[in-house]
């Protein structure tokens, strides 16, 4: 039996296009969880339910924080976008001090430095107790530029994976 050329080529191709969706499909982390799309001047990111907006000045009264926050199935996501008054230096002693300077106690489970979108930023997971419930929490201190910083954090009980939704919330993230 003898194959065609064309009819080899169409194989060929069926089976290249069947191997990048298998690929495509692993890479993707939905949750089905992340509902909300949302932005503004700062950033985009998809959230797991309505974001609520809200802002404050800072405790030493040195900066403003815009505040966005979602909440579904006990598991909170939130960006903070921090406007500084002054310059901070655009590197990792900037996230590592806030990282440090976190007030939600606890310990730190993990600790990690990368870069998002060019932008120096300090990971950390901490598990800490509020309120008789054993929670955890995921933030990424992003140091935007010498005036702006995005917190970008998840809380959920510590006893659940809630690792595919910090994924999914936390690649969303796009900085503008």
């Amino acid at each position: 039996m003898k194959i065609s050329p064309s009819f080899f080529r169409s194989l060929l191709l069926a089976v290249a296009v069947a191997l990048f969706s298998a690929f495509a499909a692993a890479q993707t982390r939905n949750t089905a969880f992340q509902t909300t799309p949302y932005f503004n001047n700062y950033f985009s990111a998809t959230f797991n339910g309505t974001v609520e907006a809200n802002s404050s000045r800072s405790d030493n009264g040195q900066s403003t924080n815009y505040i966005y926050e979602s909440t579904n199935h006990g598991v909170t996501q939130v960006v903070v976008v921090r406007i500084v008054d002054h310059d901070i230096a655009v590197d990792y002693t900037s996230s590592d001090f806030y990282a440090n300077d976190d007030r939600t106690g606890g310990t730190v489970d993990q600790t990690s430095r990368d870069h998002w979108q060019g932008h120096p930023f300090t990971y950390t997971f901490r598990h800490y107790q509020r309120e008789g419930n054993d929670l955890g929490k995921r933030t990424r201190f992003i140091i935007v530029n010498s005036r702006t910083v995005i917190f970008i954090y998840q809380i959920a009980a510590y006893s659940y994976d809630d690792r595919p939704e910090w994924l999914d919330f936390e690649y969303s993230l796009s900085i503008k």
